[in-house]
C-alpha cells in the first residue's frame, strides 16, 4: 500500500505541474511540465516511484509463488531512492524550510498543499516501506555508497548549469539557494556539506534497515 501510495503521490503532484489553470507561486522558477525535472525534489521522487512500481511487481510475483523475497539489486535500488527522497525531505525541513522563513515567506510553504506530497509524504513512505516491510536482504557498506551517486550526479549539473553556464546564458538560477546569494565560490563548500550528510543518511538508512532484517535467512550478496 505504501509503494501504490508513492506512486500515486507522484503521479499527482506532476500532473499539478502541467496545469495551467492555476496561480503558481515563485518557488517554481518558471520551471512547470517537462521542465519541472529540472529540480532534484521531482528527480527523486519520480526515482523512488519507479523503484515502487518494481517493488510492487515483485510483491505479485511472491503472492503468486507463496514466497517473500526480493533480489538484492532491487533492496540496493530502494536504498538509493529511498536516500535520495530522504535528502528532499531533510533538505527542505533544515535548509530551505528555514530560508522562506527567514525571508518571510512561511516556514510550512513547502510542506503545504501539492508540496506535501514530495517534500514530506513520499519520503516518510519511502523509509518506512524500506526499513520495515522489505528488510529481507542486509545493506552492506558498498551498497550505501550507491546511495551518494544520485546527489553527486545533480550536484554536477547542478554546478554546470548555474555556475559555469549561468542563468544568463541558458542555464539555470540557483533556486535552491547554494551560492547564498550569487555566491559561486560557496559552492564547494555546498557540495561538501551535502554529500556528507548525503553519506550519513545513507549508512544511518541502511543500519536502520539492517536492524529489521534478517541476515542469517537472509545474507547480503556481492
Amino acid at each position: 500500500m505504501m509503494n501504490m501510495a508513492i506512486i500515486i503521490f507522484a503521479v499527482i503532484s506532476e500532473i499539478e505541474s502541467f496545469r495551467t489553470d492555476v496561480v503558481r507561486d515563485e518557488m517554481w522558477f518558471g520551471f512547470t511540465g517537462i521542465h519541472s525535472f529540472r529540480f532534484f525534489t521531482v528527480l527523486s521522487n519520480f526515482f523512488v516511484a519507479i523503484v515502487a512500481v518494481m517493488v510492487i511487481v515483485r510483491d505479485i510475483k511472491d503472492l503468486v509463488h507463496d514466497s517473500y523475497d526480493y533480489p538484492t539489486w532491487l533492496i540496493t535500488l530502494k536504498h538509493v531512492a529511498t536516500t535520495a527522497v530522504t535528502i528532499t525531505f531533510l533538505t527542505v525541513l533544515l535548509f530551505l524550510a528555514p530560508s522562506f522563513a527567514i525571508a518571510g515567506k512561511g516556514y510550512f510553504t513547502l510542506l503545504l498543499g501539492t508540496h506535501c506530497y514530495m517534500h514530506v509524504l513520499n519520503p516518510v513512505l519511502a523509509i518506512l516501506s524500506y526499513v520495515f516491510f522489505e528488510s529481507c536482504h542486509n545493506i552492506n557498506f558498498k551498497q550505501a555508497l550507491y546511495g551518494l551517486l544520485p546527489v553527486a550526479i545533480y550536484a554536477v549539473i547542478y554546478t554546470t548549469m548555474v555556475v559555469f553556464v549561468g542563468e544568463a546564458n541558458g542555464g539555470w538560477p540557483d533556486f535552491y539557494n547554494f551560492t547564498f546569494g550569487g555566491h559561486n565560490w560557496v559552492i564547494p563548500i555546498s557540495a561538501t556539506v551535502m554529500l556528507a550528510a548525503n553519506f550519513i543518511i545513507s549508512l544511518l538508512l541502511s543500519k536502520w534497515h539492517n536492524k529489521y532484517s534478517s541476515q542469517e535467512a537472509h545474507p547480503t550478496k556481492e
